[in-house]
């Protein structure tokens, strides 16, 4: 049902460049050994493919994986290649579901040199409601990015871009938004991997209802994260296990009534695993606002069936904020006595049509209102890291997300020890609420940690 050579124009924001560069380039390159780190905002403000996503600048790797969308009917998902390098690179591609290995062969493609390629994916992985997929690349790797797509018959229920993760066994995920409905979906590449789900929020750290589970090795779980907090604010979710796993989140809220029946549009986000760092440049919101304006001002490249109208009213970018636990593990026992933990909610299917109406699950967003923000703790807070944002010191308690205004120019972010970062864009269309979380940092860069000793 895709074209995939038509595609919706993005605008990039980039740390060697003072304003945005529309439409997107391919690739961005640093001279003299500096990394850039750039974003992409993609999106549109109405049509079958409503959505606004901000995917990150990713350097090529040789094995990544995603875990998200469905191929399942109404569903659709892309699967997108980029290969910045000389010599063009052979593709392999591996499929993985509930029940485990979705091909006994890998599936290939080449992509030429400086070039990109994109695959439907329900082409070779059909009628799969909780699928990854491994992206195993020769030479100087590629980098990988998936849209995933629903429709409820003729009503658009979302679109979001989802960025390549790799395997890990501690992972933090920003900007989860409490008041959608979301899915944490996990994956374990190699061995039986015992998971441990925790959420942090202005409550501090505490366990998930139902965040306990075992993820059989080559096989996918979907976790619903309903119910994991109270706030009205991003939250963050950490990730640990005993084995390495993937885990991606997709979060859909609620918009507009559709026209003409008494079903919705539905909005639709993914957040991934954030990197953390010390220092970075970032984008200012008044650079963030115009991008988003211009995205989802454009005419959608696949109109509804149904003439609805499509733009954008208000664009907000946000800082999130998080400075880790000091102990993850002693802070999950003291969570786990609370005998206030809601029950474990069952698992939405927000990957089948129909997806919820008005009135059931999720939260009709109408652009009246905004996140809250803050001005962080105080230095003398326990643990307090101090970031500075340009000329503004914020301090953040360990293991609770603070969300701040984004400074209105590009600046450099700064902290005394490392924490993670993200952008958070809400956008105000005719169709509803957009939201979608930028992880500060490249992907692929700093993407692997370890131990170094030195002996005096």
């Amino acid at each position: 049902p895709f074209e995939t050579t038509n595609v919706a124009a993005g605008t990039t924001w980039s740390s060697l460049a003072t304003a945005p560069v529309s439409p997107a380039p391919a690739s961005v390159t640093g001279q003299g050994g500096v990394i850039p780190t750039a974003l992409t905002l993609a999106g549109q403000g109405g049509g079958e493919l409503a959505g606004l996503s901000a995917v990150g600048c990713a350097a090529a790797r040789t094995s990544q994986w995603i875990a998200t969308g469905a191929t399942t009917a109404g569903a659709d998902m892309v699967l997108i290649l980029s290969n910045p390098g000389p010599t063009a690179s052979v593709v392999s591609i591996d499929g993985y579901g509930a029940s485990g290995p979705l091909n006994a062969a890998p599936r290939q493609v080449t992509v030429p040199a400086h070039s990109s390629a994109s695959v439907l994916l329900a082409g070779w992985f059909p009628d799969e409601s909780a699928l990854a997929v491994h992206v195993r690349a020769d030479g100087g790797g590629v980098a990988a990015w998936a849209q995933a797509s629903l429709m409820n018959g003729e009503i658009p229920q979302g679109t979001t871009l989802a960025s390549a993760v790799v395997p890990a066994t501690t992972q933090t995920i920003l900007g989860v938004d409490p008041k959608g409905t979301s899915l944490l979906r996990l994956a374990s590449p190699s061995g039986e991997a015992h998971v441990s789900v925790s959420v942090a929020d202005s409550t501090g750290v505490h366990p998930l209802a139902g965040g306990e589970a075992t993820v059989a090795e080559g096989t996918t779980l979907d976790m619903p994260l309903d119910g994991a907090s109270s706030d009205s604010t991003p939250i963050t979710l950490i990730v640990t296990s005993d084995h390495e796993v993937v885990a991606q989140t997709t979060t859909i809220t609620l918009g507009a009534p559709w026209a003409e029946r008494a079903s919705a549009w539905v909005m639709r986000s993914n957040a991934t695993p954030a990197t953390a760092l010390t220092e970075a440049t970032i984008p200012g919101a008044t650079q963030i606002e115009g991008m988003g304006r211009q995205v989802l001002s454009s005419t959608p490249i696949r109109a509804t069936s149904l003439a609805t109208n499509s733009g954008v009213t208000n664009v907000r970018a946000s800082l999130l904020l998080y400075a880790p636990a000091p102990t993850q593990a002693s802070l999950n026992d003291q969570g786990s006595a609370s005998s206030d933990a809601p029950s474990p909610s069952a698992t939405p299917d927000i990957w089948a049509s129909p997806s919820p109406s008005a009135g059931q699950s999720g939260t009709s967003q109408s652009g009246d209102e905004e996140d809250a923000q803050s001005s962080g703790t105080s230095a003398s807070t326990p643990g307090a890291v101090a970031v500075r944002v340009g000329g503004r010191t914020v301090y953040v308690a360990p293991g609770i997300p603070t969300l701040v205004d984004l400074p209105d120019n590009g600046t450099t972010l700064s902290a005394d020890s490392p924490i993670q970062a993200a952008v958070v864009v809400s956008a105000d269309t005719a169709v509803g609420r957009m939201t979608t979380t930028w992880n500060v940092g490249t992907e692929g860069i700093s993407a692997v940690s370890g131990a170094i000793r030195t002996t005096n």
